[in-house]
């Protein structure tokens, strides 16, 4: 399902109806594919019959890849949150290891996410098959070949020999390779998070240090009902004052400024 796409607010029959024309489906492929009559589903998303079985919401769900609690309106966002670990195609002992934390899901999500690391389990998948390598045997044999015929030559057979390679290397090569850029783009992602996460902490504690110096400046030290609006601007002029190139009767100015323009944005968005 695309990111961009938008899905109001419905009730089962008027998602229906939004997923088939998004997916350009008709009703007769819908009903094939779930397996029910095309009149039955066509009486529902008219309107005719509410029934159409608890079992066919969870086939449509299933068609589109969509959650049932959108198709029921529970939600707006089509995305599915829960798998079947068979329609993962995990294992059991697979799911019971990340139940268990035995491997990292933090790790496993974070590659998964990684486009290369599908381009990786590819690799790994023609590795186990001996796609490659059955390639490269049949390579090595014409090489073993041609030394053959080169034998009252001893250098340029040499050189051919040279040529041959272990079947498997080649695939163990573009394993390691595809897996390793898969690693670092991991881990740019992770260092830019946190990068991320350091500003904004930063900022925030810059914020929460700003306010604290505000407030020390108000009657009393703290916030209240009573505090003026000039009383205010004095204070955040005030808390400024120390810092080389500030103006702080500019920023009381400034400060006034801003408030009289929110009241009449404000008044205004009222009057309307």
């Amino acid at each position: 399902m695309s990111d961009e796409s938008v899905f109001l607010s419905g009730k089962v029959r008027d998602r229906v109806q939004d997923l088939m024309k998004y997916h350009k489906i008709s009703q007769a492929e819908l009903a094939d594919r779930i397996g029910c009559s095309e009149s039955l589903l066509s009486r529902f998303i008219s309107g005719k019959t509410d029934k159409l079985g608890d079992e066919n919401v969870i086939r449509i769900a299933r068609v589109f890849d969509v959650s049932t609690d959108f198709l029921l309106g529970e939600t707006d966002i089509p995305d599915r949150v829960n798998y079947d670990i068979s329609e993962l195609g995990l294992s059991v002992q697979a799911a019971k290891n990340l139940y268990t934390h035995k491997v990292d899901p933090r790790v496993v999500n974070a590659l998964l996410e990684t486009p290369e690391f599908a381009n990786t389990t590819n690799l790994i998948s023609g590795y186990l098959d001996d796609e490659m390598a059955k390639g490269f045997a049949v390579q090595n044999q014409l090489f073993a070949m041609v030394a053959g015929m080169l034998r009252n030559e001893p250098a340029a057979a040499a050189d051919v020999k040279k040529l041959q390679r272990p079947v498997y290397q080649a695939d163990l090569d573009a394993i390691q390779n595809s897996f390793m850029t898969a690693v670092k783009a991991v881990k740019k992602e992770a260092d830019s998070k946190q990068a991320d996460s350091r500003k904004l902490t930063d900022s925030r504690k810059l914020t929460s240090e700003a306010m604290k110096k505000i407030v020390a400046e108000l009657p009393n030290g703290k916030i209240s009902r009573h505090v003026t609006e000039e009383q205010l601007a004095d204070a955040v002029a005030k808390s400024v004052s120390d810092l080389r190139g500030v103006d702080p009767e500019q920023v009381k100015k400034l400060f006034l400024a801003m408030i009289s323009r929110k009241k009449r944005k404000d008044r205004s968005g009222h009057d309307k």
